[in-house]
Parts: structure tokens; C-alpha cells; sequence
């Protein structure tokens, strides 16, 4: 078993990812008013911010590929450093619309590149220690949209926000710090060849089932986020303050929950207490769905928040346990996932809310973690597999 001790530097990236990403949702109403945009202008916002993380495999391949005078962690900082301060700089729509785009990108680069340094320095142990950096991540989220809250309580304007975090990634990447300016040997190609041998050694059904398993994941965990205020506000018949509160339940239900998994992973596999919180959002979204009192309603977002806020973590790190060799590309591969998916899905149910109302198409997110089950079997299927392989190799030798 690897050093137990936490990796801060490392957790402090997700952090960064974290906060960022908070603080564009609770940013939009400002820029709204400035600008003087439509709810459909401002919604591109978010799907720029999702395109932008789908792309993240190419420019974090490329840097992959390069000789760097530093390391790939303080680059990616120093993208944050970029991205926050246009944030904060932007006054027209092309310039909010390349910010939240450029946000995506280098948020997606700070996360991919923290990952590949958990899987690097743990491999098949990174489980916990992931689920560890999400709850920084899931911490910092809340951290961002109170940093728009309370510049603009304190009568300054909401872009003092971005540009505080602009100025903590640049105190950061000036750290002389061997996590953030060196890499670890696993992320750095020497030769074109590493990589597609890399990707080649990867089992075709552990590719599929890492993308479809995140983009399942993702999809529930996001539906809800996006859509869970409007749906209490139907279902409950209460007011959009109160749906916003039972929100921020949700969400802490996400950080807690990723806490106790932190804990539980010591002891059981990823791929197992995968299974265990899929069955458990299964069994809170029926739930959910027969509620109809605040009280209950609250206790079942802060269930169902932890069993969503850990379907990504723990999906990597069973994916890492199943190809240590690989983190790197996992990591791209995973986050790229994540990026279609909430450029897709959060849309798809809005667009069925507009059929058949938010309450029934609400209802559909209980097929993502019914769905994930079945692809969980294949990918215990690939590490029989491939610990068959290993031990052969290794009676081989």
C-alpha cells in the first residue's frame, strides 16, 4: 500500500478546478444584467464551459508530447491564472462566451493533470485519494459561489471574484513546488509510439465502459444540479428560495458523501462501493419521486447528493485499479467524458421538460444509475482479464 499521507499541492489543483467552476452559475445573473442577454444567450455560457472541457484531450496530449521547461502542473495553473482574469476582464458577449469556454479548458487541463499525478504516485491505490481531491473539488465549488455572493453583499462588483482567484493561481504557480513544476514519469511521452502503445494496451471494453460509466454518472449527477431546483419547486408547490435551499443540501450531500467514501475505500474496492451507491441513488430517486413533504424531500437531496457526488471518483479509480499503467489516459479520457455530458444531457432534459413537464422527465434520471449496473459487469469482466494477463506475465519472467 502506497504513503497514506495527502498529497495538498495536488488537492489544491482540484481546488482551483473547483472554485472556478462555482463561480460561473452564480456569475450568469450579473452578466445578464450588464449585457442585457436572454436566458437562451446565457445558457451558451454553460455549454461553452462544456465544450471546453470536452477538448481538453488535445491540448493535455500535446503537452504530453512536448519537451517543457517546467512541469505540466504549473502550466495548467498558469491557464487558470488566464482564464479567471479574461472572466473577470470580459465586457462584451464574445469575450464572456471565450472566458467561460476558456474556463472549461483550463479547468479541465488542472483536473486532468491532478488525476494523472494521483494515478502516477498510487496506480491501483488511487481510489481514495481521488475521492479525497473531489471533496476539495466539491468544497471550492461552494467556495466559488460564495465569492460571488460576498463581493457583491460587500457592494463591490461579482468580477472581483474572478479576479482573486486569478491572482490565488498565480501566487500558486509561482510556488517553487516539485509537484507543480515537475512531472511524474507516467505523464510525459518520450516517443509518438508510447502513447498508442499506451492506448493499444488499454482493453477495448475498459475504453467503453470508462466513458459510458462517466457520461451516465455525470449526466445524473448534473441533471440534478441543473434541473433539481425547478423540479422541488413543481413537486413541492414551494418557493424558489426554498428550492434553492434544498440545492445547497444536495450539494453538501455531495461533499459528505465523497468524505465517507474516502473512508470506505481503505477497506472495499472502488468497483464494489460503486455498485452499492448506484443502488442507493436508484433507490432515493423512487423515493424522491413519492415525496411530496420539505422535511423528507431534504433528507432524501442529501442521500441522493452523496450517492451521485460519488459516481466519478469512484469510476476512475476502479477504472484505475483495473489499469494502473494508464492514469494519464484515463484521466484525459474521463474528464473528456464528463465534458460531453453536461454539454449534452442537462439540454435533453430540458428539452423533455418542455413535453411532458419537469416532474415526469425529472422522473427519466433514474435510468442513468440503472443503466450504469450492466456496464459496472463488463468492467469487472476486463479485470479478470487483465490480471489474467498480468499473472501470466509474470510466472512468464
Amino acid at each position: 500500500m502506497p504513503d497514506t499521507g495527502r498529497p495538498w499541492a495536488i488537492y489544491l489543483m482540484f481546488g482551483l478546478y473547483g472554485v472556478q467552476q462555482g463561480m460561473l452559475g452564480p456569475a450568469m445573473p450579473f452578466v445578464r444584467a450588464e449585457l442585457g442577454l436572454d436566458l437562451r444567450t446565457v445558457g451558451l455560457h454553460f455549454a461553452a464551459y462544456a465544450l471546453g472541457l470536452a477538448l481538453i484531450g488535445f491540448p493535455y496530449r500535446w503537452l504530453t508530447h512536448r519537451q517543457l521547461p517546467t512541469g505540466i502542473g504549473q502550466i495548467s495553473i498558469l491557464s487558470i491564472v488566464v482564464s479567471s482574469g479574461l472572466f473577470a476582464l470580459s465586457g462584451t458577449l464574445p469575450l464572456t462566451l471565450l472566458a467561460a469556454a476558456a474556463a472549461g479548458l483550463s479547468g479541465g487541463l488542472v483536473l486532468v493533470t491532478g488525476q494523472a499525478k494521483l494515478g502516477a504516485r498510487y496506480r491501483a491505490y488511487a481510489a481514495p485519494k481521488l475521492a479525497e481531491a473531489h471533496v476539495v473539488a466539491g468544497v471550492c465549488v461552494l467556495g466559488g459561489a460564495l465569492l460571488i455572493g460576498g463581493a457583491t453583499w460587500a457592494g463591490g462588483s461579482w468580477r472581483i471574484a474572478p479576479a482573486a482567484v486569478a491572482l490565488a493561481a498565480a501566487l500558486f504557480a509561482a510556488v517553487p513546488s516539485r509537484t507543480y513544476r515537475r512531472d511524474e514519469a507516467a505523464l510525459r511521452v518520450t516517443g509518438a509510439r508510447q502513447v498508442d502503445c499506451e492506448a493499444e494496451r488499454l482493453p477495448l471494453a475498459l475504453q467503453i465502459s470508462l466513458g459510458a460509466l462517466v457520461i451516465l454518472g455525470i449526466s445524473a449527477e448534473w441533471g440534478v444540479g441543473f434541473w433539481g431546483a425547478e423540479y422541488m419547486k413543481d413537486s413541492l408547490a414551494c418557493s424558489a428560495s426554498t428550492a434553492a435551499t434544498l440545492m445547497s443540501v444536495y450539494f453538501g450531500g455531495t461533499v459528505c458523501g465523497r468524505i465517507v467514501s474516502s473512508r470506505l475505500l481503505r477497506t472495499i474496492p472502488p468497483r464494489a462501493l460503486l455498485v452499492a451507491v448506484a443502488l442507493g441513488a436508484i433507490a432515493t430517486f423512487a423515493a424522491l419521486q413519492a415525496s411530496n413533504h420539505v422535511s423528507i424531500v431534504a433528507g432524501l437531496a442529501v442521500l441522493l447528493g452523496a450517492c451521485l457526488g460519488n459516481f466519478f471518483p469512484l469510476i476512475l479509480g476502479a477504472a484505475m485499479r483495473v489499469a494502473p499503467y494508464a492514469g494519464s489516459t484515463l484521466s484525459a479520457r474521463a474528464s473528456q467524458a464528463v465534458g460531453v455530458a453536461l454539454l449534452i444531457a442537462p439540454f435533453l432534459l430540458g428539452m423533455l421538460s418542455e413535453r411532458v413537464g419537469m416532474r415526469s422527465a425529472f422522473a427519466t434520471l433514474i435510468a442513468y444509475p440503472a443503466l450504469m449496473l450492466p456496464v459496472m459487469l463488463g468492467l469487472r469482466g476486463v479485470s479478470t482479464t487483465r490480471q489474467g494477463r498480468t499473472s501470466k506475465g509474470a510466472s512468464a519472467k
